[in-house]
């Protein structure tokens, strides 16, 4: 049954919502008493076993703190930003701009929220990312230099790559430089030095359990080339939330488009948007739903095209 006033689901069988406490009737004079008791509900709201509430008001369930993204559309999506301190998967293919979504998240964070961050990058090293990010405009290097941004290299890590090694490093340097967000990118690089899946498991869930303990709100980015490859992914049971981004090809260009599969405690915009990639990072279009977006692009084609011929 959904809740009235927070929209939250509860089971059929449930007197009022464990989220906000609101009284879950069907009938407006059933309102006035709760069943089993009789005794009155004030306003609609749930008595938890049968005690009067203080000044009339129903218990309301502590707000979840949020970590803005910064990202132009997305926080709208999500409800003012991510679960603070919580894990969050993004998934998508090639070129959807997952590393760049992570790095402007820790940008934001630094610049204009006040929260240091962490980049580990299992992939591509730090060198080859400061070429591709000034782009953009945003100058990693002072953020290092200035000790708010941390980089953590797998060639970095002694010998053979260790998950051991990599939780140690993490809870390092989130202790030095008071680290309040951490991104892991990509996920996909343990699939390459774990081949065997119960080994794989092991590994994904300590390292999942490395980053929750840090307390810092954290994105992990994982490789996905379709539904094939989406059968019981461990990972996403484990996170918090799952973002998807995928990329589909219009006419002769490509619509980029991000979805929110799951975010706990948070009531999601359950709609595809499109996204774009520009001069200052990602932006999200949250104003048009995809099809409106995708029909204004095509139109916009055509309108060039007729004039320049």
């Amino acid at each position: 049954m959904k809740c009235p006033a927070c929209r939250r689901e509860n089971t059929a069988d449930s007197s009022y919502c464990f989220l906000c406490g609101t009284a879950l009737f069907s009938k407006p004079a059933d309102r006035a008493k709760q069943p089993g008791n009789g005794i009155p509900i004030p306003n609609g709201k749930a008595i938890p076993d049968g005690k009067p509430i203080p000044s009339g008001k129903a218990p309301s369930a502590e707000k979840l703190q949020r970590s803005p993204t910064g990202i132009d559309g997305l926080d709208v999506m999500i409800g003012g930003g991510l679960p603070k301190g919580r894990v969050v998967l993004i998934s998508g293919g090639p070129g959807t701009g997952k590393t760049t979504m992570s790095l402007q998240f820790l940008v934001n964070g630094c610049s204009k929220f006040g929260e240091n961050g962490i980049f580990i990058s299992l992939d591509e090293p730090l060198k080859k990312l400061l070429q591709e990010t000034s782009e953009f405009g945003w100058d990693l290097k002072s953020l290092i230099d200035a000790n708010k941004l941390a980089f953590i290299e797998s060639s970095t890590l002694a010998g053979k790559f260790s998950v051991e090694e990599l939780a140690t490093q993490i809870k390092e340097v989130t202790s030095k430089i008071n680290a309040q967000r951490i991104c892991l990118d990509p996920l996909t690089f343990i699939s390459i030095h774990y081949p065997d899946i119960v080994a794989r498991r092991k590994v994904i869930m300590n390292l999942f359990d490395t980053l929750t303990a840090t307390g810092a709100t954290c994105i992990v980015t994982n490789e996905s080339r379709g539904d094939t490859e989406r059968a019981i992914l461990l990972e996403e049971y484990l996170a918090d939330a799952v973002l998807r981004l995928t990329s589909s090809r219009v006419d002769r260009g490509r619509v980029r488009t991000i979805e929110i599969e799951k975010m706990r405690g948070t009531i999601i915009d359950d709609q595809a948007r499109a996204y774009v990639i520009e001069n200052e990072g990602m932006k999200v279009i949250s104003q048009s739903d995809l099809f409106t977006y995708a029909a204004s692009l095509f139109s916009r084609k055509i309108t060039e095209k007729s004039s320049k011929t």
